[in-house]
């Protein structure tokens, strides 16, 4: 009977450490997986002072991820440890076609994609923005890592990429999509199809692992346009409370907005459909 046991008992440990070694091969073959996407010339030409094209580039909310030289944005023994890296560092190494395949379409310099980095909203970006985003971020000075280390995987983040359950941004990218050249007069749609509906809908609640964001269009109504600015500018809800990623992401990179800029978003978002 002992010996049945000790059969039974080995057996199972062969095979869990088979699931293992599968789930670390999968995930692994996952993480390399390349995408077949050329990074067309770009040209960088902005008319703007550096100070207005930084102002502008800010906006697209570089800063509420990637901090000043790096941030971790997850930090979990399950998941992992995802980590935004120092843009001082990594522009340097990339090309400004690079740069654009990047911001664009979710595919780094090897052609192995991201994930977390709003491609799929960025792709919209008109190239006078993009020429604006890449000129920034040329003028930074490096800086030393804020972080040491970089993004690590956790047994259930292991599982979840095995499964294919993690979302590569270059997969929802059309390869063929081309965005509009300059920025629109009116920048409201624009900026919700950039920057707001990656963590928003319009209508219904979003619910994503890290957190559930409001419905915008009923929460622009119910703002006043002081009140709404405050929100941009703070990432404060009424009242002050702290609103988390939302707090983070306004005060790093909505408080570049000007006042004529958040009105035409407030009224975009507030606009009955």
């Amino acid at each position: 009977m002992f010996r049945i046991l000790k059969i039974i008992l080995a057996t199972l440990l062969v095979l869990c450490l088979v699931a293992v070694g599968a789930i670390y091969g999968l995930s692994e073959m996952r993480l390399a997986k390349t995408y077949d996407l050329a990074a067309a010339d770009f040209t960088v030409k902005t008319t703007l002072s550096p100070e207005e094209a930084e102002r502008r580039a800010r906006t697209f909310m570089c800063g509420g991820c990637h901090h000043d030289a790096g941030n971790v944005l997850l930090d979990d023994p399950a998941l992992g440890r995802l980590v935004a890296p120092n843009l001082t560092r990594l522009v340097p190494a990339y090309t400004d076609a690079e740069l654009v395949r990047l911001i664009r379409h979710g595919i780094k310099r090897d052609g192995t994609g991201v994930f977390i980095m709003p491609a799929s909203n960025l792709s919209n970006i008109s190239d006078e923005d993009m020429a604006d985003i890449i000129a920034w971020l040329r003028s930074l000075k490096p800086l030393p890592d804020a972080v040491q280390g970089g993004t690590s995987w956790g047994p259930v983040g292991r599982i979840a990429l095995a499964l294919d359950q993690i979302p590569f941004e270059a997969d929802d990218v059309a390869p063929t999509f081309k965005p509009v050249a300059a920025r629109p007069a009116d920048i409201g749609e624009y900026m919700w199809k950039t920057d707001c509906s990656h963590c928003h809908n319009l209508d219904t609640e979003k619910q994503s692992p890290a957190f559930k964001a409001p419905a915008l269009r009923p929460l622009a109504q119910s703002y006043q346009p002081e009140q709404f600015k405050a929100l941009m500018r703070t990432g404060k809800g009424v009242g002050g409370r702290d609103l988390g990623v939302m707090t983070e992401v306004s005060q790093w990179d909505f408080s570049h907005f000007t006042d004529a800029e958040i009105e035409q978003i407030q009224a975009y978002l507030g606009k009955e459909p």
